[in-house]
Formats: C-alpha cells, sequence, structure tokens
C-alpha cells in the first residue's frame, strides 16, 4: 500500500504532458521563454525544447516528491508547481 502512495505524484505530471502535446499544434514554432526588460520579448526557444521543459521539471519534481525521506516531500512539490507556472507561463505568452 505504501508503494501506491508514493507513486501518486507522477499522476500530476499527466496535465503537463496534455499540456504540452495541445501546445505542440496551436503554438508558434518559436516559443517566447523570457520578457525583456523594456517590455519586448527577448529570448526565444525551439518549440520542441520549450514544450518539453515544463513535464522535464515535473518529472523530477515527481520523484523527489516520491522520495523516502519526509523532509523532501515539500520540495518535489514545490517543483511540480514550478512546473505548472511554467507551462501557464509559456502559453500566456505565446498565444
Amino acid at each position: 500500500m505504501e508503494d501506491k502512495k508514493r507513486l501518486w505524484p507522477f499522476l500530476l505530471v499527466a496535465p503537463l504532458v496534455i499540456a504540452a502535446i495541445i501546445g505542440w499544434f496551436v503554438l508558434p514554432d518559436e516559443l517566447v521563454v523570457q520578457i525583456g526588460g523594456d517590455g519586448q520579448p527577448s529570448n526565444v526557444m525551439p518549440k520542441l525544447f520549450g514544450l518539453l521543459t515544463a513535464p522535464a521539471v515535473g518529472l523530477i519534481g515527481a520523484g523527489i516528491a516520491s522520495s523516502s525521506a519526509k523532509e523532501k516531500h515539500l520540495a518535489g512539490f514545490l517543483a511540480l508547481a514550478a512546473a505548472f507556472v511554467i507551462t501557464g507561463f509559456t502559453f500566456f505568452m505565446n498565444l
């Protein structure tokens, strides 16, 4: 039973993967990933790398959150939250 409890953070990665798949079809070929100091987009990234960044951070966070060390759970969930923020920012800046 304990193993099932430890693997549920990986379910939170599924929406990130689904968002990356949707982004592949609806976002432009180059993604804006940073706002410049003057309010203009300054850095762009190829679509593949830009869309895979959030699921990669989410997988790392889920791995940390599912570890047996209790003090690492919060860090893993913060990384998962950061992955959702990255996804939201990517869609907000590029739609």
